[in-house]
């Protein structure tokens, strides 16, 4: 299977503290929240709870003791996550991987397993092949689809962006953290362009 980020970074990202990794999986789904927000606005569906989601994820880095039942989070996420058989669009599957993102966001909050980070690390390459693919023309039996998507520049620009947020919050503390250092890593979130951008 493919996957955007070197072994390397892949490892140094799995050794990172909780809240590191929470950071790492918050900064991917601000990069993906604008297909989801898009598709909402368009199919007038309610956008609340994944915002709200994105609210209590970042509300965790900066004040983790604060309860919070994640696995209610989650349940409202799955209840307002789109099904791909209701909609004829490739823009459904963009917000499906999006939502899939915060669903493992939350998973991840509840029990701190490694697994929610590498599926929600799935998810935005799959949203970039159907889009790279469909824009090439490119059909699934082609063998070397792979590497025609893996060159394309989003595909890059995405690998890149992941091994950088790496290389970011390595040179940096364990959360919880000042104002200064959670405002950082916010704009670092503010810069940083949509995945399909």
């Amino acid at each position: 299977m493919m996957k955007l980020i070197p072994n390397e970074a892949a490892t140094k990202l799995l050794s990172f503290s909780a809240g590191k990794k929470l950071a790492f999986l918050i900064l991917l789904y601000e990069r993906m929240m604008p297909e989801l927000r898009s598709f909402c606005l368009t199919e007038n569906r309610d956008f609340s709870i994944f915002h709200t989601a994105r609210e209590e994820y970042w509300r965790s880095l900066l004040d983790g003791s604060r309860p919070m039942s994640w696995a209610q989070l989650l349940q409202d996420i799955l209840d307002a996550t789109p099904d791909t058989e209701d909609f004829g669009s490739q823009e459904v599957s963009f917000a499906l991987n999006a939502a899939l993102v915060a669903a493992n966001i939350a998973d991840f909050m509840a029990d701190a397993r490694d697994v929610h980070i590498v599926e929600a690390m799935q998810y935005p390459l799959e949203s970039l092949h159907a889009y790279v693919s469909d824009q090439m023309g490119l059909v699934a039996y082609d063998k070397a689809i792979n590497n025609i998507v893996g060159g394309h520049p989003l595909v890059q620009k995405e690998a890149r962006t992941e091994e950088e947020d790496v290389a970011f919050l390595s040179t940096i503390e364990d959360p919880p953290w000042s104002e200064s250092k959670y405002s950082l890593v916010r704009g670092r979130a503010e810069t940083q362009q949509g995945l399909l951008r």
